[in-house]
């Protein structure tokens, strides 16, 4: 599947795309790998516990996990996933 990140989150995993060969058959375990490869710092900006942390957006093939089903939402290999964190302006 294909993981692409946004913002700060890009800064976090060194790069603003890359491929996940790894078995990850809903958004938790995928989340979960990828805080094992890209550190500590990535795993807090996106989980809290084991919840999505609450500034964080993700969505599944263009569609936000909310309204899926949160962080149990089922992968495919095929999925495109993006991870982006909540921004403000005015």
């Amino acid at each position: 599947m294909t993981i692409r990140y946004f913002a700060d989150i890009r800064e976090l995993t060194g790069c603003k795309e890359e491929t996940w060969t790894k078995a990850a058959p809903d958004l938790r375990l995928l989340l979960e790998g990828l805080a094992a490869q890209h550190g500590s710092a990535f795993g807090k900006r996106v989980l809290e516990g084991n919840q999505l942390n609450s500034t964080i957006i993700i969505f599944i093939n263009g569609r936000d996990v909310v309204h899926l089903q949160g962080i149990g939402s089922a992968l495919k290999n095929d999925d495109v996933v993006a991870i982006f964190p909540m921004v403000a302006g005015g």
